[in-house]
């Protein structure tokens, strides 16, 4: 009796030993970034994969004679994203394998076209992962994948790294990722932004194919570089237009997207001459009050920030109450300048990317089944009013 017992348990265990479906990491090529195009009628769909050879020889961007790239992009056409997925496997030597994605860049042609089979892509697929962030290009995602990012070398998380560097410490323009994304489409004012990569310098065709390639990694500096310019601003999952720089940080403010960043403000010394002082804030809050006059919609913006002077041109006695109180007023004054800028740029492209319908259909459900069908001219008509109070927590030893 023990026999067929030890028999039976040992014929599980061989059963149950093992990872049945298990591929080895010599039979994929592991993406860090794609690209989505569109052309011709059909989806240009871009992988950039890591090159295993050439991270463990410690070539491909580092110091010294880089013998091989770091990265490949490899470039597929088809009907549809995930055909073009399956289509790659007649073209590689491995199965492309896009778990470890960091970044998709969206091309200009694919933007208006429209996103909705890219996100459905990626709610289809338990390999792709919701959380990679989007950033947007005015030319070919193809192209700006081909790109490299000295001294990094593998481009796709050092753009990665960019988005998520500038939200922590500058906060003008708020990432997006696919989740994000797709909560727009299915949110009520539909509209969401997306920063937008370009390249900035000398735009000389030599500098381009420089920039492709290795001896560029040979340079202390490149006259050429990726950086993030602007916010493109997408409703219902198809690109409208832009917000430049100031409009895009006013949007952060509104939207509570503010994690870190520097305001520069204007001082007055006593010869009148305007001198330029700088706080970093801290903390950030923001809260959105919507009202209802009977005939129509005003958002009340209320923000807290607190923060440490880190710069001061003001020749001013900062020992004194009564002059870290006037500094604070024309910190106040400067970001309610921003959000109104912010305002004036959303309302004129007519795309709610602050949110302001799912606020109002939250506080007023009654009057938003009449309404939502006509909200974007309703968007138009909105007010804000905004209410700013800033506190100089740290204003630095150096008083006088």
């Amino acid at each position: 009796m023990r026999t067929v017992k030890f028999v039976t348990t040992l014929v599980i265990i061989m059963l149950l030993s093992g990872c049945w479906n298990r591929i080895e990491l010599n039979e994929l090529w592991v993406t860090v970034a794609t690209g989505l195009d569109y052309r011709d009628g059909q989806w240009e769909i871009s992988y950039q994969f890591i090159v295993p050879s050439a991270m463990a020889s410690g070539t491909g961007g580092g110091m010294g004679n880089a013998a091989q790239a770091a990265s490949h992009v490899h470039t597929v056409r088809a009907k549809t994203i995930h055909q073009g997925l399956n289509i790659s496997n007649l073209e590689t030597s491995r199965r492309i394998y896009v778990a470890h994605n960091r970044v998709i860049f969206i091309g200009k042609k694919a933007a208006e076209k429209g996103l909705n089979q890219l996100i459905d892509y990626y709610y289809r697929n338990s390999e792709a992962r919701e959380t990679v962030l989007m950033l947007f290009t005015e030319g070919r995602a193809s192209e700006i994948l081909k790109k490299l990012a000295p001294p990094e070398k593998l481009a796709g998380a050092a753009y990665a790294e960019l988005i998520n560097n500038e939200n922590k410490r500058v906060s003008i323009f708020p990432s997006t990722s696919v989740y994000d994304f797709s909560l727009s489409l299915h949110s009520d004012g539909k509209g969401v932004g997306m920063p937008v990569a370009a390249l900035i310098g000398e735009k000389s065709e030599k500098n381009q194919k420089e920039l492709e390639s290795l001896d560029a990694a040979k340079k202390t500096s490149t006259a050429l570089k990726v950086a993030l310019s602007k916010l493109a601003v997408f409703q219902e999952g198809r690109f409208i237009g832009f917000l430049n720089r100031k409009e895009s940080q006013g949007l952060s403010w509104i939207t509570d997207k503010i994690q870190s960043t520097e305001i520069s403000f204007p001082c007055e010394d006593e010869h009148k001459k305007t001198q330029l002082s700088t706080l970093r804030i801290n903390r950030s809050h923001t809260k959105l009050i919507p009202r209802y006059t009977g005939y129509h919609y005003t958002m009340q913006v209320k923000v807290k920030v607190d923060g440490s002077l880190v710069e001061s041109g003001c020749k001013k006695d900062l020992s004194k109450p009564e002059e870290i109180e006037k500094l604070e007023e024309q910190i106040e004054k400067e970001i309610e300048k921003i959000i109104e800028e912010g305002w004036k740029g959303t309302q004129k492209l007519g795309v709610d990317a602050v949110g302001f319908g799912d606020i109002i259909h939250r506080k007023f459900p009654e009057n938003w089944k009449s309404m939502k069908h006509n909200w974007p001219a309703e968007f138009r008509k909105m007010d804000i009013e905004v209410q700013v109070e800033a506190l100089i927590r740290l204003p630095g030893l150096l008083q006088k």
